[in-house]
């Protein structure tokens, strides 16, 4: 056997409740049949929603809140053979198909009924719901490879004057939300969020040095909400007001050439 069952629960949970943080010595496979909520794995935040699945590591530090009432299938396990690959943390979509809700439910249908040798056939059914996850993310790897997340930066190079939320990009890379986020940030080192306010910011710089455009302009030029938004940004990420940066730049410039 590659793994063994060590607990496994189902239950309804209300919208607008919290589970605290909390943590156990094996893995845990959290699967969210309905509803929608955040859970944080370690700190790491991510939303869940109706057939996703969340793997914690044994000994991770875990809550949840829930933003709709939600059906969840709990299973605590341990793995027996080290063949198998570390499973990484985080939050999966189950596959078309509902591979691993079929094995939680058919683990769940031996532990009620306990048939004749259910005990063994629980070994097996853990067994195979490991096996398909693995699929699952092989799957996916498989089939998006990194140079989505390089589309999806050059996407936002040609088009950071637009509105765009890190939802469309990660549905046009083909990964999760909370998936694309952190992918993205540990091939580029920033969030996508961050790469984008950068490459407006970038913009704004230039039509700040070298036109006389006004602010509101500059605003639409450069993908932001409004003047507020683009001032506020723009003194946190470059230490002063977009104003002060053209003036301080603009008198640099007499300076030197009157040099």
């Amino acid at each position: 056997m590659l793994a063994q069952v060590d607990f496994t629960f189902k239950r309804s949970r209300i919208a607008g409740t919290y589970m605290r943080l909390h943590q156990h010595r094996c893995h845990e496979l959290v699967y969210y049949e309905t509803g929608s909520g955040l859970t944080r794995l370690n700190g790491t935040e991510y939303r869940y929603e109706r057939n996703t699945y969340a793997v914690i590591s044994p000994a991770m530090p875990h809550d949840e809140y829930r933003d709709e009432d939600t059906e969840v299938i709990c299973i605590g396990f341990s793995l027996a053979s080290r063949e198998l690959p570390v499973l990484q943390p985080g939050l999966y979509r189950d596959s078309s198909a509902s591979p691993i809700l079929l094995a939680l439910v058919d683990i769940m249908a031996e532990l009620r009924d306990k048939p004749a040798y259910y005990d063994q056939k629980l070994q097996l059914r853990i067994s195979e719901m490991v096996i398909e996850h693995l699929r699952n993310v092989a799957s996916c790897e498989a089939g998006r490879p990194e140079d989505n997340l390089v589309y999806a930066r050059t996407f936002m190079d040609e088009n950071f004057n637009q509105k765009i939320s890190v939802k469309e990009l990660a549905d046009l890379s083909g990964y999760s939300y909370d998936h694309f986020r952190h992918l993205f940030k540990a091939r580029f080192g920033l969030s996508p969020i961050q790469y984008l306010i950068d490459r407006r910011l970038e913009r704004a710089r230039s039509l700040l040095l070298h036109t006389d455009l006004p602010l509101s302009s500059i605003t639409n030029a450069c993908g932001f909400s409004n003047d507020g938004q683009f001032c506020t940004l723009f003194k946190r990420e470059i230490g002063e007001t977009p104003l002060s940066f053209r003036q301080n730049r603009y008198s640099n410039t007499l300076y030197s050439s009157s040099s």
